[in-house]
């Protein structure tokens, strides 16, 4: 689940969807919508995330998520991550207790770096085109990304804003026939971020057991 949600951030901030394979205009489309995200020097959103399985929901969760350069703030269901572009810290409410690990933008098995996602993004995807569509007075353009190499999902459908290049929803498709879909809520680009929110303050939180992996 954590790895399903870095995949998300991945995407709304890839720099290059590299797109083989593809149909209908959706490289194109992916580029303008990969530059617009590139635009922005920082952005926040809320999203919400509905997971089911053979039509049946299983859960409802929410989190939020902030960046500043290869700095992020993102909460999930009990847990926060912190990440200063040195080191990450993972919270955990329900014990009271916070890791810390080394950031290392060149380990390939941190799946808490984004930055490696966006690195590799790029040569792991095919796009297509599958349709255009009203929902919510939006008009949306919705784009199917197939990994090239085996994973556990086989398809990632992105529903984009047409007229603000924005993704509104992303939907993660799962082997077993799980569904996880992200919908991207309150988005803000290019506000002011402090610098010490990418950190975790320990005398916010009494009692704190620190187990530092570094």
């Amino acid at each position: 689940m954590r790895k399903n949600i870095l995949i998300i951030f991945a995407l709304l901030l890839s720099a290059s969807l590299n797109a083989q394979n593809t149909s209908g205009g959706a490289p194109e489309l992916l580029q303008k919508v990969s530059a617009k995200y590139q635009g922005f020097s920082t952005l926040q959103f809320h999203y919400t995330l509905v997971t089911t399985k053979d039509t049946k929901t299983l859960g409802n969760a929410q989190g939020n998520f902030y960046l500043k350069g290869n700095k992020y703030q993102t909460s999930y269901e009990g847990q926060l991550f912190f990440c200063d572009g040195s080191s990450i810290w993972n919270y955990q409410k329900s014990t009271n207790e916070v890791s810390i690990f080394e950031y290392d933008p060149d380990d390939d098995d941190n799946m808490m770096n984004p930055q490696r996602l966006l690195r590799q993004w790029e040569k792991h995807f095919n796009a297509k085109f599958i349709r255009d569509e009203i929902k919510n007075n939006q008009s949306l353009t919705l784009v199917d990304l197939t990994p090239k190499y085996s994973q556990s999902y086989y398809r990632i459908r992105l529903f984009i804003n047409k007229s603000t290049l924005l993704i509104t929803k992303i939907a993660v498709y799962e082997k077993d026939n799980t569904i996880y879909t992200y919908n991207i809520e309150q988005f803000k680009s290019n506000v002011t971020l402090a610098d010490d929110m990418f950190t975790f303050d320990k005398s916010k939180y009494p009692g704190v057991e620190v187990n530092d992996m570094r």
